[in-house]
């Protein structure tokens, strides 16, 4: 008996062995699959807390182990002392206002998750039975009536993250008496005691969107929002956005027998955009006043805002050619309008969010790139500039608070030619301005409403993601989540490798990340794939943890995959930036070009098998590059490709090309259709058939130029998705790219180092 036992303990420990050593040298298609379906990176601890409005501290949610019911913690930042976010006299209150106006009685608290509201002095939920506002101070409770919002036809694409958008919640007005919405096309409140409607607007229809977003504004602009209550919620400002005159896109829904049919106001580059008109309602009275915006089809207004007293709506007046920008404020009962500042640049302006009222009523904070990098500048609501805030060649990402008792404003801003994110603060005089994070990478900070403390996310090319707890002068408290890489570690890969290189002019330093095989022969020549978006108002290095991503996984089937920034992107200064204008897909993809050519010198890569392959602004690029540089590139596949840049909208295109009617020459030398018959290579077309953003036209021209020179192509369509293919199609594309590439590609299969 002891021989067989101790027989058995021997065979077991081989076995032990032997699985340690399978899971220590996995490589090639093993590996591939292996980092598919595990999860390498595991962060654990509290990534995002809820800061209180106070500025007290923050707090969690969980269930309670025994009842069921959620727990609301609140959490003391310097110490980390916990205690109940609602003591039991405050649940007391709650749950007994609760009782008497639901008829309920949970015994717990009602409710899952709830909005802090009036500045923090109530609190906003929702239960089976309505909604609910509870005032923290005198612990009494309202009960709310509103109506259920019906989602209109064909608004389910029509911006991203339509689940939170205005348009499928409503608005309530700041004191919670009204509550906003839109139907069909026409604005309406609901009194939130009595439950009576009121309709606002009596002329909306398929041409005169009121309160309705339009395509075109949330897409390019990022405007969200088209109506804005007055901070005493007496008046609602709001969008009228006349689209008589621009063109209705058609968008087939093919599953049906009888298919559907949504027409979308689309404006194509060059073309007639809608006339956006500002008005505000005086909710009493009814008056309507209509702002003296100036508006017609080549005029953008964007950004309304009230000020804090309500004395004047502000809002931008942007021309055509983006390259002129008004910051104006009208009188919300005659609509007259007065110039605050103008911003004026050469090729075009970017938009930004840095509109920061101080509490005196008298200045607010602004950004501009007039310099060449974007700077934070103080300014009296006159007009008048007081200072300049931050200098040098940083660009400002975004303001993050203000904290206007001590005088700090903290913002974000990019370093180490755009690598880095970083954390600032400086002082409202413009002096001592000072770096609170310490180490390079990218840097997400969350600040509590005091600016009394923040968090930090933030991960690098060599570290993981880790979130921290600090004062506002930089100072560690703890560290509140880290990343545990044991698994990512146990596998034998390479790390990426951040390469600089010269673009095709021959003087500007590009950044480019090359994600290697584990275990590759140097000896030996691998298949190349570049990984590319490279469109304006984007950055793909970033100096953050990229050792579990889609590229690196990618590598591991045998392929040096490529990815890299080209000049016309973000992040680098307004010289950078405008490197593009006018040539989108000329100077990036000669860029891209330099890239693929300098990195192939390298002799274990094979340049005479490149594959490419991107979505959307990557997409349009991979088509150009099998068309301009089939010599280069040799398989590609194009994800939903904008093939001639009059297909696009107007704001996005026009931005950055001019329009086709100026720039005739810049749109032909970018458009895929005439470089057609210069195909050789294996070329993968894949588009929604319902994307309303890049529509499947593009495709479809491009296909027609294909046919007509006589090349051969691939084509895959995914039935009833728009612009991002998600779910089990996304799935499916995911992996028809990966399968298209190896099997024209042909990498070899990579197996173990010799003696392992």
């Amino acid at each position: 008996m002891k021989t067989k036992t101790c027989r058995l303990l021997l065979a077991g420990a081989a076995i032990l062995l032997l699985t340690s050593s399978l899971s220590a040298q996995k490589y090639g298609k093993e590996l591939y699959e292996h980092m598919q379906k595990t999860r390498l990176v595991k962060t654990e601890g509290t990534m995002w807390v809820s800061w209180l409005p106070d500025g007290s501290g923050y707090f969690f949610s969980e269930k309670d182990t025994t009842s069921g019911a959620m727990k609301f913690i609140r959490v003391e930042p310097e110490s980390g002392e916990e205690s109940a976010l609602f003591p039991e006299e405050l649940q007391s209150a709650l749950l007994t206002e609760y009782a008497r106006l639901s008829g309920e009685n949970p015994g717990d608290l009602p409710f899952s998750s709830f909005d802090y509201v009036m500045q923090g002095q109530a609190i906003l939920f929702k239960t089976g039975s309505g909604y609910f506002l509870f005032d923290l101070k005198n612990k009494s409770m309202r009960r709310l009536l509103r109506p259920e919002i019906e989602k209109q036809p064909g608004s389910d694409g029509l911006m991203r993250n339509m689940r939170a958008s205005q348009l499928w919640n409503g608005t309530w007005s700041p004191d919670y008496t009204y509550f906003a919405y839109v139907k069909g096309y026409d604005l309406y409140i609901t009194h939130s005691g009595t439950g009576e409607e009121t309709r606002l607007t009596h002329d909306g229809d398929e041409n005169i969107f009121n309160g309705r977003p339009n395509w075109v504004y949330p897409e390019e602009f990022g405007q969200l929002t088209a109506y804005w209550w007055s901070p005493d919620g007496k008046k609602l400002a709001y969008y009228s956005s006349d689209e008589t005159e621009v063109y209705k896109f058609p968008i087939v829904h093919h599953l049906k027998p009888e298919a559907g049919l949504e027409l979308q106001s689309y404006p194509k580059a060059g073309e007639t955009n809608p006339t956006v008109y500002l008005k505000i309602i005086d909710i009493a009275t009814g008056k309507t006043t209509t702002v003296d915006t100036r508006s017609n089809s080549d005029t953008y207004i964007i950004r309304p805002t009230w000020l804090q007293d309500g004395s004047a709506l502000l809002f931008m007046r942007m021309n055509r050619d983006q390259n002129y920008l008004e910051l104006l404020a009208a009188d919300p009962e005659t609509g007259t309008v007065r110039t605050i500042l103008e911003e004026k640049e050469e090729f075009f302006i970017n938009l930004h969010d840095d509109f920061y009222q101080l509490a005196d009523g008298r200045h607010f904070l602004w950004s501009s790139e007039r310099s060449g990098w974007r700077q934070l500048y103080l300014y009296r609501l006159d007009g008048t500039l007081v200072r300049q805030l931050t200098r040098g060649k940083q660009p400002v990402e975004k303001i993050v608070r203000v904290d206007e008792k001590n005088k700090w404003v903290y913002f974000t801003a990019f370093t180490n030619d755009g690598l880095d994110t970083q954390f600032f603060r400086v002082r409202l005089n413009g002096k001592k301005q000072q770096k609170l994070t310490s180490v390079p990478g990218s840097h997400y900070i969350n600040m509590d409403p005091s600016a009394r403390y923040y968090t930090d996310m933030y991960s690098s090319f060599t570290t993981p993601l880790t979130v921290s707890l600090h004062r506002a002068d930089g100072k560690l408290l703890r560290t509140l989540a880290s990343s545990n890489i044991e698994a990512l570690e146990a596998l034998p890969l390479e790390k990426p490798e951040l390469i600089t290189i010269k673009a095709a002019d021959g003087e500007t330093d590009l950044h480019g990340l090359l994600f290697k095989p584990a275990g590759y022969d140097a000896n030996k020549a691998y298949p190349l794939v570049v990984s590319v978006y490279g469109g304006p108002h984007s950055k793909m290095i970033r100096n953050s943890f990229q050792m579990a991503g889609r590229e690196q996984r990618l590598a591991q089937l045998g392929f040096m995959v490529w990815k890299m920034d080209n000049r016309g992107l973000t992040r680098r200064g307004k010289h950078f930036e405008t490197r593009t204008y006018r040539k989108l897909g000329q100077v990036d993809l000669d860029d891209q070009v330099a890239g693929v050519r300098e990195i192939s010198k390298r002799p274990y890569i094979d340049a005479d098998r490149v594959g490419i392959f991107g979505h959307s602004y990557g997409g349009y690029m991979t088509c150009l590059a099998l068309l301009k540089f089939p010599q280069v590139f040799h398989v590609g596949v194009a994800g939903a490709p904008v093939t001639d840049w009059r297909n696009y909208d107007t704001i996005y295109t026009e931005r950055y090309m001019s329009t086709p009617q100026k720039n005739p020459e810049g749109y032909d030398e970018g458009s895929a259709m005439p470089f057609a018959g210069n195909l050789t290579g294996k070329l993968l077309l894949v588009h929604g058939t319902i994307d309303n953003n890049v529509h499947p036209g593009n495709t479809i021209q491009l296909i027609d130029a294909l046919v007509k020179a006589g090349k051969r192509f691939d084509l895959m369509l995914y039935p009833n998705n728009r612009h991002g293919i998600r779910g089990k199609a996304g799935r499916h594309y995911r992996q028809l790219t990966v399968d298209y590439l190896s099997e024209h590609l042909n990498p070899e299969p990579v197996v173990a180092p010799a003696g392992q």
